[in-house]
């Protein structure tokens, strides 16, 4: 059956206050002379210059920059959607930030469980489609480690916000944490028994490294 490609309408699944919007416009001005060469190094080139489409060594397909994200972190963006995607409760809670999920259970939806949160991530996404789906390929566009502003800068408020003041380390999360990543998604779904597509852009997921194990958050 002949695919038919479908620009699917952006959402947001979660409803915590994330309001702050970046853009990266770059610039490029030609030399004077055409002929002049500008020779740079492999790691010198910015993000997506080497971008890697891998279908079968993650639990969903990826394509990303290998020099800026690391194999074992794509695992975990991996695992988390395929989680979503298959409602899969274990590989949810082994790839999604604790705290974070215990938030959005108790606080934004008031569901019973995990198993709800899992249900209601995977409704969220079937509802652009009409029907079940599955990722046939998910993009990282862009990737950034600047805790100072912007998105990073907002979801580690939430988290110091949201984290339990009585840890027993006594430091809120954003001081525990050993690293954070941003990184700019897109989705590219099949679905109708997968004889259709549609693409949903410009997702962010956060990445952050504890007691030296990754998880993720949306």
């Amino acid at each position: 059956m002949k695919k038919s490609d479908k620009k699917l309408k952006y959402f947001r699944i979660f409803a915590c206050v994330l309001t702050v919007l970046l853009s990266l416009s770059v610039g490029f001005t030609g030399c004077a002379n055409s002929k002049q060469e500008i020779n740079m190094t492999e790691d010198e080139l910015p993000y997506g210059a080497t971008m890697r489409s891998d279908k079968n060594s993650f639990s969903v397909p990826v394509t990303y920059d290998r020099r800026f994200v690391s194999e074992e972190q794509i695992a975990v963006v991996a695992d988390y959607f395929a989680a979503i995607q298959n409602q899969d409760q274990e590989l949810y809670l082994a790839s999604a930030l604790p705290i974070y999920t215990d938030y959005q259970i108790h606080k934004v939806y008031s569901y019973q469980d995990v198993g709800e949160l899992v249900q209601g991530l995977h409704e969220g996404i079937a509802g652009q489609t009409g029907e079940d789906f599955e990722f046939n390929m998910i993009l990282v566009n862009s990737f950034s480690q600047d805790t100072t502003f912007g998105r990073l800068e907002a979801i580690l408020d939430l988290l110091d916000h949201v984290d339990d003041p009585d840890a027993e380390s006594g430091e809120k999360f954003s001081k525990r944490m050993q690293g954070a990543w941003a990184l700019e998604l897109e989705w590219n779904l099949l679905y109708d028994q997968q004889s259709s597509s549609g693409t949903v852009e410009s997702q962010w997921v956060y990445l952050f490294q504890v007691d030296d194990q990754y998880y993720c958050c949306m």
